[in-house]
């Protein structure tokens, strides 16, 4: 899964700490996998063994020997569109350094299948032998979170969520605001520069910080409420509305083309008609 929110909530606001330090200094990167689940991880520990490609880990679900499943990690990977898993320019070490300098611990210092895009709360060690012998159950393990969240600050608990990589078309997103501030992070330091009203821009990544849409562009970061236009997300395409809306079980024209949006408000492309004419999911 890729919600961060599932996970320890001390790792989901060093998560938040760890991104803005990283756009702070031009790393450009996006969580992924986040909690797991038993049949998520038995499909991983079949890779490379009963399934085609290399071996990505050596713990079964039903062992829950992965720290994804207690939600104490995640995974990383790289949003610069020079390919996720990109080493060049030491990336991934670079973004460890900034998680490590937070308190979090890497995968890229272990001996045994050396996991570069995995940070992770070294409170347990490198494994998850000290959850299981002290706890027993994951579900026990999370009735501590609560706890530990009840003494956090309320201005240190920013959450950011869902952060994915994005593109526009040639055009970008029109600026529907009069003057849009730009910052350094989500809800982060004024840079003291602006996007004014019809402006086009090109997004790079958007996230959402407690609640509210966040968008990256070169310049920095612009809420998502006052942008419009079309967004390349997970291989389709959406159509963003001023107050972060979308259109959304129907067709609509949009300039002068007619377009079909399924439930979700991805746009419906002929490969997702089937033979009987219903639209399959994406």
């Amino acid at each position: 899964m890729r919600d961060i929110t599932l996970c320890h909530p001390r790792l989901q606001r060093l998560a938040g700490a760890w991104m803005k330090a990283c756009v702070t200094q031009g790393i450009a990167v996006t969580i992924g996998e986040t909690f797991r689940t038993v049949a998520e991880q038995d499909a991983l520990y079949a890779q490379g063994r009963t399934k085609p490609g290399n071996k990505v880990t050596n713990a079964r679900g039903s062992s829950y020997s992965s720290q994804h499943q207690w939600g104490i990690a995640f995974d990383f990977y790289r949003a610069d569109g020079k390919g996720a898993y990109n080493e060049d320019g030491d990336f991934f070490g670079r973004a460890a350094t900034i998680a490590k300098n937070l308190g979090l611990a890497w995968g890229g210092d272990w001996k045994s299948i050396v996991d570069k895009p995995h940070v992770y709360l070294p409170d347990w060690g490198s494994g998850t032998g000290i959850l299981k012998q002290k706890y027993g159950t994951f579900e026990a393990f999370k009735k501590t979170w609560a706890v530990e969240n009840s003494t956090v600050p309320e201005q240190s608990k920013m959450v950011i969520a869902d952060l994915k990589e994005i593109k526009s078309g040639i055009r970008g997103l029109r600026v529907t605001a009069s003057s849009l501030i730009i910052r350094t992070t989500p809800k982060g330091t004024d840079t003291g520069k602006r996007y004014t009203k019809d402006q086009r821009v090109q997004p790079i990544n958007k996230c959402f910080a407690d609640g509210d849409p966040w968008i990256q562009t070169a310049d920095g970061w612009i809420s998502g409420k006052y942008l419009e236009g079309w967004l390349l997300q997970d291989g389709s395409w959406w159509y963003l509305l001023s107050g972060y809306t979308y259109h959304h079980d129907t067709v609509y024209l949009i300039d002068g083309q007619a377009y079909a949006f399924d439930s979700d408000g991805w746009m419906i492309t002929a490969d997702r008609i089937a033979e009987d004419g219903h639209i399959q999911n994406v």
